[in-house]
């Protein structure tokens, strides 16, 4: 069983942030430094940026999926409400 401490959500905004540019792990792991410096905290390690940044890249492609999907449905002239509303309600 892996143990992964809680990572400060300032971290997680900051790779989100990062990510939008596609760095390499290491990179992104490199230039979180500035951050753990305001706030006074270690930096997560390099595995759990890893981690995180594997996660958001998964979270952009499904949701960009999604996207695609919905606006071929607006397209094709379908009605997506169905969908939507069941998204939100959560069933």
């Amino acid at each position: 069983m892996a143990f992964h401490p809680p990572v400060h959500p300032g971290f997680i905004g900051a790779l989100r942030l990062l990510d939008e540019f596609e760095l390499a792990y290491a990179e992104a792991w490199r230039l979180l430094r500035p951050i753990a410096a305001r706030l006074g905290i270690p930096r997560p390690s390099y595995s759990t940026v890893r981690r995180i940044c594997i996660a958001e890249r998964e979270r952009k492609r499904r949701n960009k999926d999604e996207l695609d999907r919905f606006i071929g449905d607006v397209l094709a002239g379908k009605v997506p409400y169905v969908t939507v509303e069941h998204k939100l309600i959560g069933l």
